[in-house]
């Protein structure tokens, strides 16, 4: 058997199948930017704000385990046939994310490219609090990758290939669109994380596992987020900073 034959835990649906979970799913985003809101007027910009907004994210995360359990269990069966080759894809994957978006960067106008930088100063911040804070973008990912490569996407992939391909393309658009907050609302920063999407969108597609591009997703965050906290910690720790 091939490697596709191995991984792909769903056929393409010919039908739109909704489930209320799915409902909940799309109602994910809003959650997210109306507890962020409101956590700023309470807050404003400061580490409660980031850590109460990875709380909340890591409920939705529990919630959204919870929901789709079987659905993962499933799909993680699946990319088991072939751990090495899929291990292999997620690592090769990750590489190229990265790749992709700093290509797209690359030829954006000088300056619209850039994320806008935290406006807390680590330095200030208790080891454990950046710690939580950092896992926010890991229960993102699961977030993001429930709604856009699972809900939006193979929920929805249904015939005709005219549909098929403006649906992808509209979910990488969305997808680049919701970060507008990453780069301080800079609608045509968000290019390059539309291509992202639409390079998680190709993968889904070609393995139909979400474990592929979850976990690709995943490593991202982690080296951005996790990675950098305890690189800050070692040099600490060193005496370095």
């Amino acid at each position: 058997m091939t490697f596709t034959q191995l991984v792909r835990a769903e056929p393409f649906p010919q039908t739109i199948s909704w489930q209320w979970r799915d409902t909940f799913a799309l109602c994910i985003l809003p959650l997210i930017f109306l507890n962020g809101w409101l956590l700023n007027q309470f807050f404003g910009v400061s580490v409660n704000l980031a850590l109460g907004d990875a709380v909340f994210r890591g409920g939705l995360f529990i919630v959204v385990c919870c929901l789709y359990k079987s659905m993962l269990i499933e799909h993680w069966q699946k990319y088991k046939q072939a751990f090495w080759r899929s291990s292999l894809l997620v690592i090769i994957g990750a590489v190229l994310l990265q790749v992709v978006i700093s290509l797209t960067r690359s030829i954006l106008p000088d300056g619209e490219s850039s994320e806008k930088e935290s406006l807390i100063d680590p330095d200030k911040i208790a080891f454990i609090s950046l710690l939580i804070i950092s896992l926010g973008p890991l229960f993102t990912a699961l977030l993001e990758d429930i709604i856009f490569r699972y809900t939006l996407l193979q929920k929805l992939f249904v015939p005709p290939w005219l549909w098929r391909t403006v649906l992808v393309l509209l979910n990488s658009i969305l997808f680049g669109l919701i970060h507008y907050h990453n780069f301080d609302g800079n609608l045509i920063a968000t290019i390059s994380f539309m291509t992202a999407g639409l390079f998680l969108n190709l993968i889904y597609l070609w393995t139909r596992n979400i474990w592929h591009v979850l976990l690709i997703h995943f490593i991202n965050n982690a080296l951005l987020s996790l990675g950098g906290i305890i690189l800050l910690k070692v040099l600490q720790t060193a005496g370095a900073v």
